[in-house]
C-alpha cells in the first residue's frame, strides 16, 4: 500500500468532518434540514461501498462465522439490551426497540479510521462486522417503525416473523445487486496507474 493510499481516505474523512463542523456552526445553515432518504440512499451506500472495496474477501471468508455472529447476534443483543433499559424508563416496547436499533450498530468508516493499529485479523473482523451490522440494524429499525406507525396491537411473534422475512429479503436483494455490480466492474477498463 502506498502512502497516498493509506492517507487518502483518512485525510478525506478529516476534510468531511471539518466541512461538516463548519456548516453546522454557521448560523445561516441553522434552518437547513437534510432529508433522511439522502443519507440512507446516497451517503451511507457510498461509505459502505468504499469500505467493502478495501476489505479482503479471503480474510472475510476465513472469519465468516465470527463476523456473522457479531453482525447479527451481537447487534440484536445490544438492541434488546438498549430496548429493555428504555422500557424500564417508561417507553413502549416498539419505541424502545427503535432506540435500540439506532444505537446498536457500529460505524464502518469510524472503525476503519481508528483501528489501523490493531492486528490484521481483528481489524478484518471489525471492518466486515461493521459493514454487515448496518443491514441488521436497518431491518430492525424498519420493522419497529412499521410497528410504531401501525394501529394494530404489538405482537412479538409477528414482529419477529417480519424481521426474519425482511432480513432474508435484504440478503437476496443485496446478493443480486452484488452479482450485477461484479459483472459491471469486470467490463470496466482497469484504472490507469501513476506510471501511465
Amino acid at each position: 500500500m502506498t502512502t497516498s493510499d493509506s492517507t487518502g481516505p483518512v485525510s478525506g474523512r478529516t476534510l468531511l468532518l471539518g466541512a461538516g463542523c463548519l456548516v453546522g456552526l454557521t448560523p445561516s445553515f441553522a434552518a437547513f434540514a437534510l432529508s433522511p432518504d439522502v443519507v440512507l440512499f446516497l451517503v451511507l451506500p457510498a461509505l459502505l461501498y468504499w469500505e467493502a472495496l478495501t476489505s479482503s474477501v479471503r480474510e472475510i471468508r476465513n472469519n465468516f462465522r465470527s463476523i456473522a455472529l457479531q453482525s447479527t447476534g451481537l447487534v440484536l443483543a445490544t438492541a434488546v439490551a438498549v430496548a429493555a433499559v428504555a422500557h424500564t424508563l417508561g417507553y413502549s416496547w416498539p419505541i424502545a426497540f427503535v432506540l435500540g436499533a439506532v444505537l446498536a450498530p457500529t460505524d464502518a468508516a469510524a472503525v476503519a479510521a481508528v483501528a489501523k493499529a490493531m492486528p490484521r485479523r481483528i481489524l478484518t473482523v471489525l471492518r466486515a462486522e461493521s459493514l454487515l451490522n448496518d443491514g441488521t440494524a436497518l431491518v430492525l429499525l424498519a420493522v419497529t417503525i412499521e410497528v410504531v406507525t401501525d394501529e394494530q396491537p404489538f405482537s412479538w411473534s409477528g414482529t419477529a416473523l417480519a424481521f426474519v422475512a425482511s432480513y432474508a429479503g435484504g440478503i437476496l436483494i443485496g446478493a443480486t445487486v452484488a452479482l450485477l455490480l461484479i459483472q459491471v466492474r469486470r467490463r470496466l477498463p482497469e484504472p490507469c496507474s501513476t506510471a501511465c
